[in-house]
């Protein structure tokens, strides 16, 4: 690697951490006011089903055999895998659990179903990347049926074979669940971990970087793993292109030394950043939250007041693109996004009412233990999920209109509310006979009561998700330069004193989340 590419990689490490730093600090500071705000205002939720606390039920999720290769001598070896109620996986030698082998956290990998194609794929992808023929690379070795590959692209990659077709459905699923799941962060606090998404997005966006970015791991795995992508973004083609002209092997081996010297780079430099920022971040707490807490009823009517002048004021510009770019495709989008979505809720209350008719307890909440952990069977929630599998082609069919989403990520989202509201009916149901003390049939009723009202609710929800989720990126391009000056004059008129609270990049964010559900809610109740 010359020293031209060493630098460039240096300055954009650098300007990277320079800016995710300062975004966090800020988008830290306003997720503590949005708490503070929420927590003065207490909002009921629209829901209403019991939203089931996470630490309800430790019981393990799943449990079975698998062969797993092994990651020094690359042998097949049997194991017995147990995926823990926090999705983190534990695999022992045996179903006794006397001999742990491993803990595996899947937060940030990928599940690949087809392990020989993807592995093919991306040696392709490298070679081409390295101006190398194709047709002179030699293929990896071929896995066995039904191997399932558990891939990232900087930490090991695991690789595991099911006995059969219908255990290699049901373990896709469950390492996807747990790939989704699975909570890398070491900080656990809700507001951190929100600010951190928010400033590796708004880290993006000032590169230019729009849409979809899949990450996870601890911090210091997801900042380098913003970074890293960047560099491939825009520096390691160039890097690439200038190794040495060599059979494929020796220019594999080439790249593999410069991927390990760059991303040594990169660690370096995020290990020592992200240690310094979260001290500061620790010390200001205390300091910043009472602050807060005085000052909430003004930060909330000025962030209102803000909106509205924002609305007043960019109207003419963001109007004329909804008519061009969005509402004139909405209500085709809904016609036929509708159907999947409701058909998924709607089975997901038959299985509960299945199961609920099912229970025979005698209401205590031991008798629950079985009930309470129906969602967690992919074999039981298959038929509901699967109702959501027609959305992604129909999704995917909009990429000529609409760029930078991934509709993967917005079917299995859906998929996980279908889950969580089945977590949320069985907790309560067992909630309101056990700590409510409402006799078993009678409060049958009321939690289907409760479940189809929230049916309809959810399905109206994703539907508004679904539209910003593939509408949104490609707006914000058409918009935001011509927003940008009337929000740089309105963020210099927020009052000093509560300037720190207030992110007028957020409240514009909230307020094209509002624009869109607005037209998609009214296509809803045309079509109604």
């Amino acid at each position: 690697m010359d020293s031209q590419i060493k630098q460039e990689i240096i300055d954009l490490t650098k300007a990277m951490l320079e800016t995710f730093t300062k975004e966090y600090i800020k988008a830290y500071t306003i997720q503590l006011t949005k708490k503070a705000i929420k927590d003065a205002k207490a909002v009921p939720s629209p829901y209403l089903l019991e939203p089931r606390p996470k630490d309800h039920d430790k019981s393990d999720i799943f449990s079975g055999y698998l062969v797993k290769l092994g990651a020094i001598r690359k042998n097949w070896l049997k194991r017995h895998f147990v995926v823990r109620y926090d999705y983190s996986i534990d695999y022992f030698v045996d179903d006794t659990h006397s001999n742990r082998k491993g803990t595996i956290n899947l937060c940030g990998y990928s599940v690949n179903d087809d392990p020989n194609k993807s592995g093919l794929d991306r040696v392709l992808k490298i070679a081409e990347k390295m101006g190398v023929d194709t047709s002179s690379v030699p293929k990896p070795a071929q896995l066995p049926p039904f191997t399932i590959e558990l891939y990232h692209y900087s930490r090991r990659s695991y690789y595991i074979q099911c006995a059969n077709e219908e255990e290699f459905k049901e373990w896709i699923e469950i390492f996807k669940t747990c790939c989704r799941r699975s909570i890398g962060f070491k900080n656990k606090d809700p507001c951190h971990i929100a600010a951190f998404g928010i400033a590796v997005r708004n880290t993006r966006w000032s590169l230019g970087r729009w849409g979809w970015f899949g990450y996870g791991g601890n911090e210091n795995q997801i900042l380098a793993d913003v970074i890293m992508d960047e560099i491939e973004y825009d520096i390691l083609g160039r890097a690439l292109s200038k190794l040495p002209n060599a059979p494929w092997f020796i220019r594999n081996y080439l790249r593999n030394k410069m991927m390990t010297v760059i991303e040594g780079m990169v660690s370096s430099a995020v290990a020592p950043a992200w240690s310094g920022l979260n001290k500061t971040v620790e010390e200001l707490r205390p300091t910043i939250e009472p602050r807060i807490k005085n000052q909430v009823d003004p930060i909330a009517q000025a962030q209102n007041s803000i909106i509205n002048k924002m609305r007043e004021s960019m109207m003419s510009q963001i109007k004329p693109a909804m008519e061009e770019h969005v509402n004139k495709h909405l209500k085709k989008i809904i016609g036929e996004i509708r159907s999947p979505i409701e058909n998924g809720f709607d089975e997901s209350l038959r299985i509960w009412n299945e199961k609920t008719n099912a229970y025979n307890g005698n209401g205590s909440t031991e008798s629950f233990s079985p009930y309470r952990s129906y969602p967690n069977s992919y074999w039981t929630m298959y038929p509901a999920k699967d109702k959501i599998s027609p959305l992604y082609n129909v999704i995917e069919e909009y990429r000529t209109i609409f760029k930078d989403y991934s509709s993967y990520y917005i079917c299995y989202d859906i998929k996980e509310s279908i889950n969580n509201m089945a977590y949320d009916g069985a907790y309560t149901l067992e909630k309101t006979v056990t700590q409510d003390q409402v006799d078993v049939a009678s409060a049958k009723n009321q939690t289907h009561s409760k479940y189809q009202h929230d049916v309809i609710l959810g399905t109206n929800m994703q539907m508004k998700f679904v539209v910003r989720e593939m509408v949104k990126p490609t707006l914000c391009k058409i918009i935001n330069p011509l927003t940008k000056p009337l929000l740089n004059s309105l963020s210099s008129a927020i009052p000093s004193a509560i300037g720190d609270f207030i992110d007028i990049n957020e409240l514009y964010n909230q307020l094209i989340d509002d624009i869109l559900a607005d037209s998609t809610q009214v296509v809803i109740d045309d079509l109604n």
